[in-house]
């Protein structure tokens, strides 16, 4: 089983050659690997021109495209069916595609799988945002899981991530049109085609750092977020209906006013009402259960998880007409 690893990189170059080598130390030696410049403008080409490994097949953008854009280039320049993602930033553990594709060849109804990671950073990294990030993003193992957490958290770690490459076209591969979440988004459509599941052990190594962009703009992260979620929920779980979908919001203040003014209008969804708290649960109900709305959002909030059970306990459904966002 040969596996394409792929990666982009865009001014990369205080991490990548470390990045890099994770790869090429691999145990697992059956394997290519496409790295695509994403127009650069520091050392980032310099560096990648002094490989050596025939392993290596790189490609350099004359402008900055973007991650989506350069990730679909080199998955399309792949020569093998199992694709395996490496951030530019963080470090494989050698064991990683040995383990991953061992995993494949004993589950071969999956068409995607995970790992777990562990964090690192610099010395200025708050150690509680290293121990938050690893949290979120080892939430979940079973595919049932996964895909009942699908509008919540996101699946798996983008840099785990190993793939098959016809249902990543199928599915119609990274959106350029998220920034931050291209891999979400991903990960949502493929759930339509066949189950994911993340292995129960540590085969990465992610890289938290002041240059993420996760660091400078978790806000813009939040809303790339649940644009991406109402768009594919309007699509896989309403999608025989015309029309935008009709949404209940419960959330706080805050998130309330960002659906508002940075979601919804890019969104094929119209909210008929926002609330706060559970004190208003059964007027939503009423609304609901009278044709007003097609389904009940549950954001952030203190109350997030009494209404979900109040709703629950309604007879609503999860991931139906009921989500956690």
């Amino acid at each position: 089983m040969k596996i394409s690893v792929v990666m982009a990189v865009y001014n990369g170059a205080a991490y990548l050659e470390r990045s890099v080598n994770s790869i090429l130390a691999q145990t697992y030696g059956n394997f290519e690997f496409i790295i695509v410049d994403d127009g650069s403008t520091d050392r980032t080409w310099d560096i990648l021109s002094r490989f050596s490994d025939s392993r290596i097949r790189t490609c350099r953008l004359p402008a900055n495209c973007g991650t989506p854009t350069a990730l679909n280039i080199a998955v399309e320049e792949a020569e093998t069916e199992w694709i395996a993602v490496q951030d530019a930033d963080d470090i494989s553990v050698p064991e990683r595609l040995a383990v991953q594709a061992e995993y494949i060849r004993n589950n071969p109804e999956l068409i995607a799988v995970g790992a777990k990671i562990s964090c690192f950073g610099e010395d200025d990294i708050d150690p509680k945002r290293l121990r938050r990030a690893e949290s979120n993003l080892n939430y979940g193992l079973s595919r049932e899981e996964l895909y009942r957490n699908r509008y919540f958290v996101c699946a798996m770690c983008h840099g785990t991530a190993m793939y098959s490459r016809t249902r990543f076209f199928k599915a119609g591969g990274y959106d350029p049109e998220y920034r931050i979440t291209h891999d979400y988004d991903l990960w949502l459509k493929m759930f339509q085609l066949g189950p994911i599941e993340k292995i129960d052990r540590v085969l990465y190594r992610y890289r938290v750092h002041s240059g993420s962009l996760s660091h400078h703009d978790g806000m813009a992260t939040y809303i790339e977020k649940l644009i991406c979620c109402i768009r594919r929920i309007r699509q896989f779980e309403y999608g025989r209906r015309s029309g935008p979908i009709d949404l209940i919001v419960f959330a706080n203040k805050g998130i309330c006013r960002i659906m508002a003014n940075d979601v919804i209008p890019h969104c094929p969804a119209r909210v008929r009402a926002y609330f706060e708290d559970e004190t208003q649960a059964e007027y939503a109900w009423e609304l609901f259960k009278g044709g007003k709305a097609d389904g009940i959002a549950l954001l952030q909030s203190p109350h997030r998880n009494a209404l979900n059970g109040f709703f629950l306990r309604k007879g609503m459904v999860m991931n139906k007409n009921l989500f956690l966002l």
